[in-house]
Order: structure tokens, then sequence, then C-alpha cells
């Protein structure tokens, strides 16, 4: 890679990424216009002159991070690396684009209202009911990386989506075709496969897959600040899926947080109950990859395990390393409704954050 520096980003540093497909290079540069990261992971020479196969991929937090079934983003992510490896050389270009350019709430508003319709509306119907395009990235950003690390070739893209083509030209890269990346349809991503499909994407089959069934009816929320800091506004919740050997269905409740101008997501679990465990999750961006070692997503895999035999949980996510003793109890506070709450403690818990919960807990 080059340290320098194309238009706006930045190239910051590089270093190993040993995966369970193989042995990656991730490249880490930084966006100074929406000051966002962007990664991209390679392998082997990028720099010769023959096709380079690629990934241009838009991150996904609720698959990679959260572990949800009702897309095929993070089977795509690991797919991608896995081609990657048994050639030997590439990459996979990886963008902060959630909600396909739209954001993380318009994610979660669009979920609901598709959830709340009863699947009678698609996942791009949800988008215009919102007012917004059906897909509004960008990949300038594609190009300026190529340039910082030396791709002088056409790229060869994995993807299933031919307006990301036209869109990748438009925006500098050199394309010389494209291989599709299908990964097998689930009945929890059934409904929003379907409707890639009818959008012109070559996804698999769908027809012969029956879509889940919500346990329980979704119903459209209206923005409400919380009354213990007014700050915290949930703007939408719905169902989503965490992947197991049989799926648990968690409540995702996505808060704007107009001090720190960020997103807030709580992930509950069960109705009702007298005891609820309590816990910040964190959240380390590389471990959306199948790095081969974790230091944070084990602990998310062991504590939907314990979340689900008990039978009711609470949970905040946050980004590694981030402050949030600010937004911990009045959050906790929120979904405790009355109920009395315990610290889910796991052995490579943060001090800090368990006296976070603990502190909040002994307020509520």
């Amino acid at each position: 890679m080059t340290h320098g520096r194309d238009g706006l980003l930045v190239a910051v540093e590089h270093a190993p990424l040993p995966t369970s497909h193989g042995d990656f290079v991730v490249h880490r540069f930084h966006n100074c216009t929406s000051g966002m990261p962007a990664l991209a992971v390679t392998c082997g020479d990028v720099t010769t002159p023959e096709p380079l196969l690629a990934r241009v991929h838009s991150s996904c937090i609720t698959s990679e991070a959260f572990g949800a079934c009702d897309c095929d983003c993070a089977e795509q992510l690991g797919g991608a690396l896995a081609h990657v490896a048994r050639q030997g050389r590439g990459a996979l270009f990886y963008l902060m684009q959630e909600g396909r350019g739209a954001g993380f709430v318009a994610k979660a508003l669009d979920r609901m209202l598709v959830q709340a319709s009863g699947g009678r509306l698609s996942t791009f119907e949800a988008y215009a009911r919102l007012g917004l395009p059906a897909d509004q990235r960008t990949y300038g950003e594609v190009a300026a990386m190529s340039r910082l690390l030396g791709i002088c070739a056409p790229l060869r893209v994995l993807s299933n989506n031919p307006d990301k083509l036209a869109a990748l030209r438009a925006a500098g890269t050199t394309v010389a075709g494209t291989e599709p990346l299908q990964i097998r349809t689930q009945a929890y991503s059934q409904h929003y496969l379907d409707a890639k499909s009818r959008a012109g994407h070559t996804v698999a089959a769908t027809a012969d897959i029956d879509p889940a069934v919500l346990p329980e009816a979704v119903a459209v929320v209206e923005p409400q600040a919380l009354a213990t800091a007014p700050h915290l506004v949930r703007v939408a919740r719905y169902l989503l899926p965490i992947r197991r050997a049989q799926p648990a269905w968690l409540h995702l409740h996505a808060y704007v947080d107009t001090t720190a101008r960020c997103d807030r997501v709580v992930l509950t679990y069960g109705h009702g109950g007298t005891e609820v465990l309590v816990r910040i999750q964190r959240e380390r961006m590389l471990e959306r990859f199948p790095v081969l070692t974790p230091r944070v997503r084990p602990g998310w895999d062991e504590s939907i395990a314990r979340i689900v035999a008990h039978g009711h949980g609470i949970v905040l996510f946050a980004s590694e390393g981030e402050d949030v003793r600010h937004v911990v109890p009045a959050l906790v506070g929120a979904h405790l409704d009355g109920r009395r709450g315990r610290v889910l403690v796991l052995e490579a818990d943060a001090p800090d954050d368990v006296a976070l919960v603990e502190h909040a807990l002994e307020r509520s």
C-alpha cells in the first residue's frame, strides 16, 4: 500500500489478517469528508496487470456483527473471501454504507415497515415510502483505494447486482467483468432475497423456500424521546432473527443520539419476567470478518446462548473503546420496565463495562 492520500481518502495502516479462509492483509483508510473508515482486504500480489478478482462489499452490522440471518450479507462476505483465497489473488473493498447507503436508521425503518406490512411490502417499496431511492451507495472510494494500493488491473467483480457494475465504472473503476456470488436462500432471508431477485439481482432460487413466520406482530412505532434522556430518541423497533442452531428472535430497538450525533442499538429478548440479564456488548470492526482469533465475538455468541436459556435479556451494543457512560443508565432503565436486572458477566468482559451496568441497575 502506498502511504498517502488520494483526494480526501487517506491511507492509514495495514496489518496481517488471518481468517478461516486463509491469510489476508487488511488496509485501513480514512474518508476525511464522511469521517468514516474504509477497508481493503487483499490476498497475493494485487499490483500485477492480470484482471483482479474483487468484491465490493457494503457493511451490514446486523448480519456481520449481531449475527442476524435475515439477509445474505455475512455469507457473501465470507463467500467472497473464500473465493479470493482459492484463487490466491484478489481484493475485497469494505465500504461503510449501511442500508444501501441510506444509513442504519433507514435500514431499521425499512425492516420495521416490511414486517409491519406482514410481508406485503418489499424492501424497495419500504424505501420508496420513506422517500428514499432504492440504492444511494457511491463507489468513489474503490477507485481511490485501488490507486493507493497500486492496483492497475481491471476488476473482475464478485456481485449479483448489475447496477453495481455500472456505478463502479461511473466512479472511475475499470471493470473487466463479473462473477455471481450466490448464497443458498434460507427461510429467514427468503423475503429479502426474493425482492432482490425481482429487482434483477442474480440470487439463488427463492420460489421453493417458504419464508419464516414472525413469532409476533410488528407495529410501526413513532419517534419517542426517553423521559430520562430526551437526547435519546427511539425511531424503530423490529424483530431480528439471530443465527443459531435454532435461530432466536430478538427485538432490535434503534435510537438516535442527538447529542453524540450517532445511532444506538439495543437488542432485547423475551417479554415479561421478573429478572433480566443485562450487558454491554462491544463490537470490533475486524471481527465482522471470519478472523481466526476473535476477541469480542465469542462473548456475543455465549451471551445469546445464556440469554435465550434464561428467557430475558437486554444488550446495548457499542464499538470497542467507545465511551457510553452517558447513555447506559437511560437505555437500560427504559427496557427494564420495572423488572429486576442482573449483570451478565463473562470471563473476558472489561471490568469498566461490568461496573457501568451495575451502576445503571442500581439507579433503576
